[in-house]
């Protein structure tokens, strides 16, 4: 209930901060060259926003109807941001929690040994769904490919109860379904480019709510598994948990949603290069914020900038969930030194949350250099040590500030029609580093803090090389 009625005021704070900035800019364009030819422009958007409201500039479509757009922006923050983002936690850390009432089932020939083989699975999904992720965002815009996602989801969190029990084939469907449910854990970064495209300026805010409620469900997650449903059968916990958010997402955030559906088949099927305009229309009016538009060629700077993200991208997930992995290494109990790491993320949210104002590559610049030089110090440290886990508690704060800063980033550095190879190459590398977190950080606290640590410095260096905004005149 809390987060509803900090998703509804962020809501109309927002509806109402993009009226004052369209009303500004609306200003500013009379005097400009090329009025009508805009205003023809911005009348095809509005009447084109009642098929597919949510694709289009709040800011622009503010203009013709303020309270739908009003509502329009509240669905979207419930439905994409909370349901589609906060909601993320249960499909990233419910397996762990729930694998060992699988085991215990006396209808499943499953061990806790073949549990956790299952488990690698996910992050093999989560890579594989990472490479995939750019051809299918060559046929589909941000969207349909979120409506296609949480399609997929949904059946998963049915197939994830229904599959095990089948038998003889108990180990391999529950494998597949991991499988699938891993490379469906890519929406996280195609939910956050679609909410800074719906509201452009405002990409700090957003992530650090979506982050902060992320946080805020985990924990009640863990509280609820620990009391209140320790007793129930797996399966309607994992259906609750895994299906629920998914339906009240779909529905909530889509208001069309049967049409975007019907529409996948067919853009499934067209060629990448394919255009989704008319021959009647001019490429200007092909240029939408959903992010699907014809593709250009990236200059020579643009790839230097994608490199220079790509490995910010994979040197936080590399730090970000070796700290995860890491509660063993910190202290003697993991579960104080893991509680200590995660209650730290709420914290750091609320810093995120003004990285806009202290400037997007400033805050990633010097969250890099915190967390570097944090980490690198522990290696004078030993385990239980207070400045140890005093130094893990700061660099996670830092990262989790960078998490936000990285996805920014990819809206503000990339221009619309590029983050459709930016973001699925950036989270390749993403899932790249992930892959060493775990071993990594198995070592002892001497030698795994510091290699993040390494890793967090060389990111503070290709930070510094990025943009601050998408320059035009550079391509």
């Amino acid at each position: 209930m809390a987060s509803l009625i900090a998703s509804a005021a962020f809501a109309g704070a927002l509806a109402t901060m993009c009226r004052r900035r369209a009303r500004a800019s609306a200003a500013a364009r009379s005097h400009g060259k090329g009025q009508s030819s805009h205003l023809d422009a911005l009348r095809d958007d509005i009447r084109n926003s009642e098929d597919l409201p949510s694709e289009r500039n709040l800011e622009e479509a503010q203009k013709l109807d303020p309270m739908k757009n009003r509502i329009l922006a509240l669905r979207i923050i419930l439905g994409v941001g909370v349901a589609f983002g906060a909601f993320q936690a249960p499909w990233q850390a419910l397996p762990v929690l729930i694998d060992r009432k699988i085991a215990a089932d006396p209808a499943l020939p499953l061990s806790e040994s073949q549990l956790k083989i299952s488990e690698t699975f996910v992050f093999v999904g989560w890579l594989l769904g990472a490479v995939a992720l750019h051809p299918l965002m060559q046929r589909l815009d941000l969207k349909q490919v979120l409506v296609l996602l949480g399609v997929t989801m949904l059946f998963l969190s049915v197939a994830s109860i229904t599959g095990p029990y089948v038998t003889m084939l108990s180990m391999t469907l529950l494998c597949g379904v991991r499988l699938l449910h891993g490379m469906c854990l890519n929406i996280q970064g195609v939910q956050y480019m679609y909410m800074q495209n719906c509201f452009p300026g405002y990409g700090s805010q957003l992530c650090a709510m979506v982050n902060t409620l992320y946080a805020l469900v985990a924990v009640l997650m863990a509280m609820s598994c620990g009391t209140l449903t320790l007793s129930w059968d797996w399966r309607p916990e994992a259906l609750i948990w895994f299906g629920l958010p998914m339906v009240l997402g779909l529905f909530v955030a889509f208001p069309d949603l049967l049409q975007v559906v019907f529409s996948l088949p067919s853009a499934l099927a067209r060629s990448p290069n394919t255009s989704l305009i008319g021959d009647g229309e001019s490429k200007d009016k092909s240029v939408q914020s959903s992010g699907l538009e014809e593709a250009e060629t990236m200059s020579r700077s643009m790839y230097r900038d994608l490199c220079h993200l790509s490995l910010c991208f994979a040197c936080t997930v590399f730090a970000y969930y070796g700290l995860s992995y890491s509660p063993d290494s910190l202290s003697t109990n993991p579960f104080l030194s893991a509680w200590l790491i995660n209650a730290s993320d709420i914290l750091a949210c609320v810093l995120s949350s003004r990285a806009g104002a202290f400037g997007r590559n400033r805050a990633q610049i010097w969250g890099f250099l915190v967390a570097g030089v944090s980490l690198v110090a522990c290696a004078l440290g030993t385990v239980d040590s207070v400045f140890v886990i005093s130094m893990a508690i700061l660099a996670r704060v830092a990262l989790s500030v960078v998490f936000v800063t990285i996805y920014v980033a990819l809206a503000e550095v990339f221009p619309p029609w590029c983050q459709k190879t930016a973001l699925p190459t950036c989270e390749i590398m993403a899932r790249v580093g992930g892959c060493f977190s775990p071993s990594v950080g198995a070592l002892p606290v001497h030698l795994s803090l510091p290699l993040f640590g390494l890793a967090c410095l060389l990111a503070a260096r290709a930070s510094a090389k990025l943009p601050d905004k998408y320059a035009p005149k550079q391509f």
